[in-house]
């Protein structure tokens, strides 16, 4: 059977896959299967997988957080520490595309945690055999490249889905990488393909940073608390709350906490880069790109927010992988 080539994303937040024409998305959460005392055909989309290992069942994303008790996500330098969860996560995103066998993947590390990629490279590297709904699965990780995390963000300009340079110029000169993600906020700098570590680093400010503060809003105008993936689905979806049976905006409440989000976020942009006047661009990627893209141009006009920046570093991922192991 013929290698597939994978790009994977096991953030922080959400865990992302693609193999270059199916891509699945859901939050970064397993949890143990927990038996429905009731269910009601009125509810019609699907539920997802059930992940065996270890003798263990799991739900995962969005399943797991309504409905595991003691749901585990993946927070700060955990991801690799927390094997057994983040080796589910990557379990589910294959059962997602329906992917087995052999495959070589690219995947990322944010940046002042690359020194961990040995350890996240020993989890996932060889054969992995679980089951997916009571059916036995057999993978087989034969390759595997780790990079920066918001690298993934500069392959998906510089390279097409083959693998091939699609700008000499580009990937010649100097060029930033901003990657807002959910609990970091990554630079990287990039000078002739080359990685400039001390224009690069991670600060765990990002898009959990505009939820929390968000969330403490709500609570002290409603007395309402919520989860964080709920706040999350209120800044994305109508930022509005239902409080006794009425919708109460708080648009106000989420622009605050945006904008004091790219302030701290351009602080460091500043700190890394000055001016950042001799680079060719600068790439703002990663979900948080969606709300910062515009005070990021008004600092660096020379700035371009990649399309559907919550995915561009696994796009990214996937054409460094078919460059490096499809040849």
């Amino acid at each position: 059977m013929e290698k597939r080539i994978i790009g994977l994303d096991i953030g922080y937040g959400f865990t992302k896959i693609t193999d270059g024409e199916n891509t699945a998305i859901f939050p970064s959460v397993a949890g143990d299967v927990v038996q429905a005392d009731f269910d009601n055909d009125l509810v019609t989309a699907g539920a997802g997988h059930v992940i065996e290992t270890g003798r263990r069942r799991f739900f995962y994303g969005e399943h797991a957080q309504k409905h595991s008790r003691n749901p585990l996500a993946l927070f700060a330098r955990e991801r690799t520490e927390q094997a057994d969860v983040l080796l589910v996560l990557f379990y589910a995103a294959l059962a997602e595309l329906g992917h087995q066998g052999k495959m070589a993947l690219c995947t990322g590390l944010p940046v002042d945690w690359f020194g961990d990629r040995d350890n996240l490279e020993r989890a996932l590297i060889g054969e992995h055999r679980f089951t997916v709904d009571g059916e036995p699965w057999h993978v087989k990780v034969c390759q595997i490249a780790i990079v920066p995390q918001p690298f993934g963000a500069f392959f998906d300009q510089a390279l097409d889905d083959a693998g091939n340079v699609l700008n000499a110029a580009f990937v010649r000169g100097k060029v930033g990488i901003l990657d807002v993600g959910t609990f970091t906020t990554d630079l990287a700098l990039s000078d002739g393909l080359e990685y400039i570590a001390k224009g690069s680093g991670s600060r765990t400010v990002a898009m959990s940073t505009v939820w929390r503060q968000v969330r403490d809003g709500i609570k002290e105008r409603y007395g309402i608390e919520y989860d964080l993936h709920q706040i999350d689905h209120i800044v994305r979806n109508g930022r509005a709350v239902t409080v006794q049976g009425h919708d109460h905006d708080v648009g106000d409440l989420v622009a605050a906490a945006v904008e004091n989000l790219a302030d701290q976020v351009i602080a460091l942009a500043r700190d890394r880069w000055g001016r950042a006047l001799d680079f060719k661009r600068l790439i703002v990627t990663g979900g948080g790109a969606y709300y910062l893209a515009n005070q990021v141009q008004a600092v660096y006009p020379h700035a371009v927010a990649t399309h559907t920046p919550d995915l561009g570093n696994l796009r990214g991922f996937r054409k460094y992988a078919a460059r490096k192991f499809a040849r």
